[in-house]
């Protein structure tokens, strides 16, 4: 997790907020400019159910059907066909992946950072999330914080400018380290 909340970095960097490295390696992000129109294609190899969420902002669904993948779907889910969307697809937040499919989704990148992650806790703390920088030079012109926000920052002890370490720059002294493996144990050593 970052020390500076995503959104004070977006406002707090100038230029350097259009560069992902900036809101270091713990959020995922992908930065965009104001406007662009972004495809994803979300893969589900596994017999999870994976519901995706976008939180401040809604996408329409292009395409979904089986996913592509070395390892053959149960015979269960073998019957999936591709479906595409004709005309202008109803938006939404949240899509429920279900097991062995893919989905294609679009939006148009705004001024805003929005977080996109799986809803199942354990998969958000595994890194299936990331952060949408979207139009940060906009953001930097548009946006005004209330004060109230930024003495509640300061309350707490949350730096309110800088990169994700609350540095200048790419210096990023002070962040904590992104989550590694130190010791695996079992059958695939």
């Amino acid at each position: 997790m970052p020390n500076v909340p995503t959104l004070f970095t977006a406002l707090s960097m100038g230029s350097l907020a259009m560069d992902p490295r900036v809101y270091g390696p713990q959020t995922n992000a992908v930065v965009l400019k104001y406007g662009d129109v972004v495809e994803l294609t979300i893969n589900n190899f596994s017999t999870l159910l994976h519901p995706f969420h976008r939180h401040g902002g809604t996408f329409q669904i292009t395409e979904y059907g089986p996913a592509g993948s070395s390892t053959p779907a149960p015979e269960s889910f073998q019957n999936i066909t591709v479906q595409k969307s004709k005309g202008s697809p109803m938006r939404r937040d949240t899509i429920s992946l279900t097991e062995f499919s893919y989905v294609k989704v679009v939006f148009q990148a705004t001024a805003a950072v929005n977080f996109f992650h799986c809803h199942n806790s354990i998969h958000s703390a595994m890194g299936m999330d990331m952060v949408f920088i979207e139009g940060p030079d906009v953001l930097q012109k548009t946006l005004q914080i209330p004060n109230a926000m930024y003495e509640m920052c300061h309350k707490q002890g949350i730096p309110t400018i800088g990169n994700a370490a609350g540095n200048i720059g790419f210096d990023f002294t002070g962040l904590p380290n992104v989550p590694t493996i130190v010791k695996q144990t079992g059958d695939n050593q």
